[in-house]
């Protein structure tokens, strides 16, 4: 039997005996790729791009997008996919499609809520979705860590939501250069701010003591230094913009002496401060100790005339123990106190107040603290007095609205220190003005407060109902405005949270028509102060509710105290949680 030489017309059948089979094998992978793009549609099921990829008919795909086989489909589809991206009307579900084919691991920043209706404690979970070149699946950058999606209930998912907030309004505040979180955050979380300083567009640099958070323009000027010379430039920078040395200043005359320090940073007010602080600098003045209040304190007077000009609290004398307090923050919030009553147009009455470096000639060197204006015309503290149990004799010793004045400070700062011995009287004869002094302790971190002390609770004058003036006082409140104040002068975000639960429950207390008297109960302990008080029964209720790992956990004395691991919610909670606490705070109002 003799072969014949194989000729061109014979190759034909065997080519489409291959192409059968061909078709059979895409066939079956087509079928199999029809269940990933199903998978796909469920996880996100709002993106019109995915409900395009998985409608697409036998007959036009003959190649899924993770097939490498044939590039001449991947060319076709790129087009149509970047065409799809302007019909996405949900910004979270959004896909930039630019980079498609890069190996790239970070995408730029795909939308920005400062401006949007969205909550930000909710539109900020949703994870930013992008597509990988040569595979089959949408991913997000969640996805190449853990789950698809968190719940808004997750730890994770509000510590996001918290970060989101705060560095929006950081990029959103224009006078803003740099913030600084503290660096005792968990590893996780420091992950976690560099995520969203990226996602906004901001950068991070983690330091030795703090993880400095920049607007990006700003980079250019702190690039000459060492990463870690640059946080402690910026620290030290903050310190010596705070700490005004008035000795030295002083030396420029007066004219130059106000107009530096508004330069620095009294740059607002009355110049009550500047008057003061110049006649200490000026005066050559003597440091005379004196025992009242806790820590070191100094009455400032002049070496040529013996006038009291001021009193003199240094920072590093602080002796007092506080939960949620710091030694050494005291100084500072002694200015803040006044500063937010000046902010009120004095409503309480606080004595002009600054921090500053002062160089007394008795004490040998230079010391930071507290200055406040001494006041002339006390005849003493209630301390020596004691109020009348009889609320017409106490109104005959003082009025009721001084009374008010002081109490609505104490609770809008939640002062851990309120006594006889801090609240002085002026005047020759009753009735008298009181004054409130020694702020030191007030704005504990809002996770411990279980030590508010209010002595006016004892007073008669505070169960009379609040004035017309005094309710407009509560209502022109703003905590945003007041939290931004505090930050300036660099207290700690865990204590602005204090002022804001205070703020609120205050506001939505005396829109009830609650006294004095009861809110201030309503937020100190009863009895030997082992169990905690309704407010911080509502602050728990409230982070049970949103998922915030708050609790009370017993000391060696029995004292329920407040507990939350370190990081970023119990530094700022995030917005979810004031609504949650609004409610439980008008449930325990209405009752």
């Amino acid at each position: 039997m003799v072969k014949l030489a194989p000729t061109a017309s014979c190759s034909t059948p065997r080519k489409l005996n291959l192409l059968v089979t061909q078709t059979a094998r895409r066939s079956e992978r087509f079928q199999h790729d029809t269940g990933k793009g199903n998978w796909r549609s469920a996880v996100w099921p709002s993106s019109p791009v995915l409900k395009k990829l998985t409608s697409t008919s036998p007959n036009s795909k003959t190649c899924s997008v993770g097939n490498n086989d044939d590039n001449n489909d991947v060319a076709t589809v790129v087009p149509f996919l970047r065409s799809l991206k302007k019909r996405d009307q949900q910004p979270q579900d959004d896909c930039d499609l630019t980079d498609f084919g890069s190996d790239s691991k970070h995408s730029p920043t795909l939308f920005d809520l400062r401006n949007s209706e969205i909550k930000l404690s909710r539109a900020a979970l949703r994870p930013q979705a992008k597509l990988v070149a040569g595979s089959d699946v949408v991913c997000s950058k969640a996805d190449e860590v853990s789950s698809p999606e968190e719940p808004l209930s997750s730890v994770g998912a509000l510590a996001r939501s918290s970060l989101f907030q705060e560095l929006s309004e950081f990029k959103a505040t224009a006078d803003a250069k740099i913030l600084m979180l503290p660096d005792y955050l968990p590893d996780h979380e420091k992950e976690l701010v560099k995520d969203v300083t990226e996602e906004l567009r901001l950068g991070c640099q983690v330091g030795e003591r703090n993880i400095a958070i920049f607007k990006l323009g700003t980079a250019e000027k702190m690039a000459p230094l060492h990463p870690h010379h640059r946080l402690a430039r910026h620290r030290e920078a903050m310190m010596d913009d705070l700490y005004v040395d008035v000795s030295e200043l002083a030396q420029q005359g007066k004219d130059g002496f106000i107009a530096r320090l508004r330069l620095r940073r009294l740059n607002s007010g009355s110049g009550m401060r500047h008057n003061m602080l110049w006649d200490v600098a000026s005066s050559d003045g003597v440091a005379e100790s004196v025992s009242e209040g806790e820590g070191g304190v100094y009455a400032v007077q002049s070496r040529s005339s013996g006038q009291k000009l001021a009193m003199f609290k240094p920072a590093e004398e602080e002796r007092f123990v506080r939960e949620g307090l710091f030694p050494g923050e005291g100084a500072v919030r002694e200015e803040a106190a006044y500063e937010l009553d000046a902010r009120m147009n004095g409503f309480s009455g606080v004595p002009t107040t600054a921090v500053a470096r002062l160089h007394l000639s008795n004490i040998g060197r230079t010391k930071q603290g507290a200055v406040q204006k001494f006041m002339i015309g006390s005849i003493g503290s209630m301390e020596g007095f004691g109020m009348p149990f009889d609320l017409k004799k106490a109104e005959e010793f003082v009025p009721v609205d001084q009374v008010h004045r002081i109490g609505l400070l104490d609770v809008r700062l939640f002062n851990t220190d309120r006594h006889p011995g801090n609240i002085l009287l002026i005047g020759e004869r009753a009735p008298y003005t009181m004054v409130p002094i020694d702020h030191g302790c007030i704005l504990p971190s809002w996770f411990h407060l279980g030590e508010a002390r209010f002595d006016w609770l004892e007073y008669p004058q505070s169960k009379v109902p609040f004035s017309s003036a005094a309710m407009q006082y509560i209502d022109a409140l703003d905590a945003d405005a007041d939290a931004m104040a505090l930050r300036r002068l660099g207290i700690r975000e865990e204590c602005v949270v204090t002022l804001k639960i205070c703020t609120l429950f205050l506001q939505r207390a005396a829109l009830a028509g609650k006294t004095l008297h009861w809110i201030g109960t309503f937020m100190q302990r009863e009895g030997c102060f082992e169990n905690p008080s309704r407010l911080e029964s509502a602050v728990l209720s409230a982070c049970q509710a949103c998922g915030i790992p708050f609790t009370f956990v017993p000391n060696e004395y029995n004292e329920q105290k407040g507990s939350i691991p370190l990081g970023v919610l119990s530094r700022r909670p995030p917005n979810e949680f004031y609504r949650q606490l609004e409610q439980c705070l008008q449930e325990e109002i209405d009752r």
